[in-house]
């Protein structure tokens, strides 16, 4: 019983505690809430007692928020405002309106003259009311407020606040109840005293001032700087996104020469060099201000890019082509930032992508979002699995503005998580731009030498990191990929723009590999232009979280660059293959096959116009192909290679046997099975019942299944995936009997159909003789919103790995999670392949995808998310026909020594053919070994540039053979030797060159 008077008494003197320091801040602030009435409303009855907001949105209404409904419903209230009573009305002092919201759209009105606009991102102002108000004249306020498409709309804040004109002078003390609250915040203690006298007196004021004046000064520091986060589209268009840079850095340059103690940053290479080209006088100044060290670029990659759906050749390209045009435009700074401070997580392989390209601190804020568990550090080494690291930062928030509270608890969060005092602050507003303003600048000066706030002082970025080096070597270290926990939608969202990505990066890749053959060869090429495809791989665009408009305006870029890369392509192959110039073979036009990626092994199989096919003397095993044509099998090809089709001028050449011959039986009841030596498949009406590997073993607990679920109720609809997904199964039906198309000793291809609510869907299950995997091609016309489609495998064998290619390298996970965070991740971004793995002695099923796609793995089950359709920003997002390529392949191995990261290269890129005249069979380049990943190959002064991930566990040992040698870029030309070892995990560019 005591204790329990005791506690009482505690929370009664807590509570009035708290009733008097509210009641001492209406000396300086004057709570607007209750005086707001709708415009149209004769009565002028107050708008907070509505019932709307308290019955649809509690959590808000409960925070005091004025609340109205979603879908850009326009919201008008009014006010009649007067300067308060009881606060002094001399010239020392002026009085702001304060006002925050969320709303799509707002207007604020003064007496009929509109005096500012926001929006979603310009969410807050502080309008300074007229002199004239202090005599007693009244003013009509009037908003107008748009809610938000996809959210309700809310008045957060308004009210007025008392403040000194100048920060000098502060006479009549009407900072003090702003001081005593940054004193309470940071830990002091209010006087009892006060609790016995009225808050609103003289007394109390002076007994506070006294109290504060003894106190000790706040400790630690904030390092300030200006800025303005710019998102090159997202619920604008790219057109908007150069208007408002325009305007935002002009006002940026503007507050530079007002504000000497100003510094200000910002990042996107692609953005300076658009302004380097449409608007070069601007550009100049900005120019002129970096040269001067107020404007700090902070770049890194060409553009603030995703970073989990790129592979890992977009990625370096980003970071390479970030770079050089920093250190060409901006020579006065150092680069070694990246600056990322809004993408939707990180691949585990960025450290070493960044760290080839001259890169030291990685600087991103979206950890902040995550929605289970806090990211542990502030501060931290991030480290790949080949030993590559960054230091990394999470930053303060982004598009805050000058308040001090704010700023005081930043400071405390930042110290308790890395023992650092001194802390980043960067205002401005964000997200559309722009950056800091006036107002911003001039409540920050009202803080100035006030020892209740945190001391400031300005500076840059790297001013800020610089403090931070000797740190480096006591930080913690995080050996894993920085996975956002939301967001996990975006895989899967806007499937066209992925396979756009796709075939760009491929097109640029091969028209890459042509150039550095042909300057092998004495014929040097431009290397390609991979800026189109760089910039749409921006982190509102690739992932499928932007407006309509966006991809109404990207889709005939995205067309032009594929078309120009084709060309480029094609004319550098046929230049390539022209060994013997004019040269025409006898009898029919000649085909060539190219192999444009330096694989292991290659075993094609492709489709070609009807005739009899010959290549080195010898027929080839042929097949008439359904619609048309005829399927033939090439010799097996090694590395870069050129192989010559020709027309036989004998009715029935010699023909070499079939590698691996596809046969198809009928077992009973209307099931076939499918097999070539490497697999075998049971398939009827009801779809793909099992798959084997080469040994006969199942790989399948159950039939493979197409499985629908409702997806909706989520905030970030484009983003994200409910967690519940799972408890909301919708029906598929198979709705047709299996139709047999082709059934070898080539192709057997097999369609069914299937019905998904009002979308039409086909399943073609194909195998190609000789060939690892069994290929599915499913083929919707999506007409479904709010649905999620997925691809699910039942695995016959319990899993107790996955790994998957991610940006920059392979993420590894355990298949049953042994903690919450790995809980968390349940569904990945995956580029081009997963894979399952048992227990000892090993082996699993590989997904191939023609992604990327999101994809999940729990022991007994495999899936990857094909389609969803969620309506906001996009109503229309996903609708139409798409177009989804997998393949499965069991594993007698892990995937690493089975060669899995190269199957799934010849699965998505199975090489070039086409006509062309006068070929010769050669071999370009000799092959990878099957556990090595070539990325990408560029043309060298010394030879050819090749860049190659180790992605498995063990070293790997290249001897290329044929007179080549082969080095690292790092090393000279003097290290150059006929064998090379790659470490595990390494991520390395070489340089081939073969002697004469």
């Amino acid at each position: 019983m005591g204790h329990d008077r005791v506690k009482n008494e505690q929370d009664a003197l807590q509570t009035r505690r708290s009733e008097w320091i509210e009641t001492f801040r209406r000396r300086s602030r004057c709570d607007l809430r209750s005086g707001w009435y709708r415009c149209e409303d004769p009565n002028r009855s107050r708008f907070i007692d509505e019932s709307w907001g308290r019955e649809h949105r509690p959590d808000w209404a409960e925070r005091g928020l004025l609340i109205w409904p979603r879908g850009r419903q326009w919201l008008r209230l009014a006010q009649d405002l007067r300067w308060p009573e009881h606060w002094d009305a001399g010239p020392a002092n002026q009085a702001r309106l304060a006002l925050s919201w969320w709303a799509e759209c707002m207007r604020l009105w003064v007496n009929g003259v509109l005096v500012h606009e926001g929006d979603l991102f310009d969410t807050a102002c502080r309008w300074r009311l007229p002199d004239e108000c202090r005599s007693g004249d009244g003013l009509l306020v009037q908003l107008e407020l748009c809610s938000p498409g996809h959210d309700d709309g809310a008045l957060i804040c308004s009210s007025l606040c008392l403040e000194p004109v100048s920060p000098q002078c502060d006479a009549d003390l009407v900072r003090t109840p702003e001081a005593l609250e940054l004193h309470l915040e940071a830990g002091g203690v209010l006087p009892n005293q006060c609790l016995q006298m009225d808050p609103a007196s003289p007394e109390a004021l002076q007994v506070v001032q006294s109290h504060l004046a003894s106190a000790d000064p706040q400790v630690g520091l904030i390092h300030w700087l200006g800025h303005a986060h710019l998102d090159l589209a997202w619920l604008w268009p790219v057109a908007d996104t150069w208007v408002a840079a325009e305007r935002t850095f002009r006002s940026a340059l503007a507050l530079l020469t007002a504000a000497p103690d100003l510094h200000f940053a910002h990042s996107t290479p692609a953005l300076y060099a658009w302004l380097q080209k449409h608007r070069p006088l601007l550009f100049n100044e900005i120019r002129a201000a970096s040269r001067a060290g107020r404007w700090e670029p902070i770049n890194g990659p060409w553009v603030e890019s995703d970073c989990v759906l790129v592979s890992t050749a977009s990625l370096w390209q980003q970071f390479q082509m970030g770079q050089a045009y920093s250190k060409q435009v901006f020579p006065e700074w150092s680069h070694a930032l990246a600056w990322l401070p809004d993408s939707f997580g990180f691949g585990a392989g960025l450290p070493g992508v960044a760290a080839r390209n001259g890169i030291r601190w990685f600087c991103t804020h979206k950890l902040a979002w995550n929605a289970d568990h806090p990211f542990p550090h502030r501060l931290f080494r991030w480290r790949d699995r080949g030993g590559d690291e960054l230091l990394a930062l999470m930053l303060p928030p982004i598009g805050r503005r000058g308040d001090p509270l704010e700023m005081l608890q930043e400071q405390r969060s930042w110290h308790a998580a890395t023992g650092v005092e001194e802390a980043l602050w960067i205002p401005g507003v964000g997200d559309h731009g722009g950056g800091p303003t006036q107002e911003t600048l001039d409540q920050m000066r009202l803080w100035d030498d006030i020892p209740q706030a945190v001391p400031r002082r300005s500076g840059t970025v790297r001013g800020f990191l610089e403090t931070l080096e000797p740190l480096a070597a006591g930080l913690p270290v995080w050996r894993d990929e920085l996975y956002l926990e939301l967001h996990r939608g975006c895989g899967t969202s806007r499937p066209d723009q992925k396979r756009h990505n796709r075939a760009l990066e491929r097109l640029l890749r091969e028209q890459d590999a042509v150039a550095a053959l042909l300057r092998l060869r004495g014929h040097p090429t431009e290397p390609a232009d991979w800026r189109a495809l760089l910039f749409q791989q921006f982190h509102d665009i690739l992932p499928g979280t932007s407006i309509p408009e966006v991809f109404d305006q990207a889709e005939p870029i995205w067309r032009a660059a594929r078309r120009g890369a084709t060309a480029a392509r094609d004319a550098g192959i046929q230049r390539l293959l022209q060994a013997r110039p004019g040269h025409q073979a006898e009898g029919a036009a000649e085909i060539a096959w190219l192999g444009l990626q330096p694989l292991a092994a290659w075993s094609p199989v492709l489709r070609v116009p009807d005739g009899v096919w010959q290549a080195r003397g010898k027929g080839l095993p042929q097949q008439g192909a359904f619609g048309g044509g005829a399927w033939v099998q090439l010799p097996r090809q090694h590395g870069m290679s050129a192989l010559a089709l020709k027309r036989s001028d004998v009715s029935e050449p010699p023909v070499s046997p079939v590698r691996g011959e596809v046969k198809v039986e009928a077992i009973g009841s209307g099931v076939w099975t499918i097999r070539n030596d490497h697999l075998s498949c049971d398939i009827s009406s009801e779809g793909v019942l099992q798959l084997r590997n080469c040994e006969g073993h199942a790989q399948l607990a159950h039939p493979l299944k197409m499985r629908r679920f409702r997806d909706r109720g989520e905030f970030w609809d484009a983003w994200d995936l409910p967690a519940d997904y799972r408890q909301h199964p919708l029906p598929v039906e198979m709705n047709t009997e299996l139709q047999w198309l082709e059934q070898g000793p080539l192709v057997a291809h097999a369609r069914l159909q299937v019905r998904i609510g009002s979308s039409a869907c086909r399943l073609d299950v194909r195998l190609c003789a000789d060939c690892a995997w069994l290929e599915l091609v499913c083929t919707v016309h999506w007409q479904q919103r709010h649905e999620l489609l997925r691809l699910e495998l039942p695995l016959a064998q319990q899993a107790v790995r996955f790994a998957a290619d991610t940006s920059g390298g392979v993420l590894e996970r355990p298949a049953h999670w042994s903690t919450d965070r790995e809980k968390a991740r349940w569904e990945v971004p995956v580029i081009s392949w997963m894979a399952s793995q048992t227990a000892a002695p090993g082996g699993g099923l590989a997904m191939l995808l023609d992604g990327p796609q999101g994809a999940d793995g729990v022991p007994d089950r495999m899936g990857v998310s094909l389609l969803r359709g969620p309506t906001w920003p996009d109503p229309s997002a996903d609708q139409g026909v798409h177009r989804h390529r997998l393949g499965l392949m069991p594993l007698e191995s892990i995937w690493s020594r089975h060669g899995v990261p190269q199957a799934a290269l010849a699965f998505r890129e199975p090489g070039w053919w086409g006509p062309a005249d006068g070929v010769e069979d050669a071999c370009f380049l000799p092959g990878c070994p099957k556990d090595l990943v070539p990325l990408a190959m560029l043309p060298d002064s010394d030879g050819v540039a090749l860049r190659v991930l180790n992605p498995g566990a063990s070293r790997c040992e290249w001897e290329p053979g044929m007179t080549w040698t082969i080095r690292r870029r790092s090393s000279g030309a003097s290290n150059a030797s006929n064998r090379i070892t790659i470490q595990p995990g390494e991520l390395t560019e070489l340089i081939l060159r073969q002697s004469s």
